[in-house]
């Protein structure tokens, strides 16, 4: 009787496997192919896009990774407010000064925190497109972690937890127009909305929010209509 000797699974392509398992199990179960059904190449081959979905899985439940700079928040790490205006590139207003990789990634515009989040409102609401540099931003911020870069000012990394964007449609210089309202799912019912909402009629003049609306957003909109429109 002959003894066969079968080689070992090489320790990379197990590696592969395993992660491979774990993103499509933060995708979903049924996004991609399981992996026991691939030889390694095609598991590798596929590793690119399986790390962009599970990327974007995460930035739509918590919002995208963002950075910033601003004064020290002390003990108290609230949301924070910040705003830019892409159409010029200029900031309008800010207690936090987004760090350029927020919304200016050369060659990419999705791979920048503002277009992920852009994407995943897309894909959440099944827009034909999602939102591009244009229009001014407003932007909450969730503080994750800090760093002093000089005497007074911190560089903060956290997520992006909403946007609304507001557009000069006459182009007027006025932006009077609400296009696109997002908050990341797990930042949903906490007043976010409302907060970007009652900052941009604080500072702009605001005339309408523009349709179509999601179930959501006719919702959020019949529930805050009598004191922020």
């Amino acid at each position: 009787m002959t003894d066969y000797h079968f080689p070992q699974v090489p320790e990379i392509e197990t590696a592969y496997r395993t992660a491979y398992r774990a993103l499509r199990d933060i995708i979903s179960p049924n996004s991609f192919v399981r992996e026991d059904k691939l030889p390694v190449t095609e598991v590798v081959s596929e590793f690119r896009s399986l790390i962009q979905e599970a990327e974007l899985t995460v930035a739509a439940e918590i919002g995208p990774r963002i950075s910033w700079e601003a004064q020290p928040l002390g003990d108290d790490w609230d949301l924070v407010v910040s705003g830019i205006d892409l159409d010029t590139a200029t900031i309008r207003f800010s207690t936090a000064v987004l760090g350029q990789n927020a919304f200016d990634t050369p060659g990419n515009w999705e791979e920048s925190a503002l277009g992920r989040a852009a994407l995943v409102y897309r894909r959440a609401c099944g827009w034909d497109f999602a939102p591009g540099a244009h229009g001014i931003w407003l932007v909450m911020l969730a503080p994750v972690s800090a760093l002093e870069v000089k005497s007074g000012l911190w560089h903060y990394t956290g997520n992006l937890t909403g946007f609304m964007i507001l557009y000069d449609r006459s182009r007027e210089g006025v932006y009077d127009s609400v296009g696109h309202i997002w908050t990341a799912v797990a930042w949903q019912r906490k007043g976010i909305a409302r907060r970007l909402l009652t900052e941009a009629r604080s500072r702009f003049q605001v005339k309408e929010i523009e349709e179509p609306y999601t179930a959501d957003g006719a919702a959020f909109l019949g529930a805050c209509a009598n004191d922020l429109l």
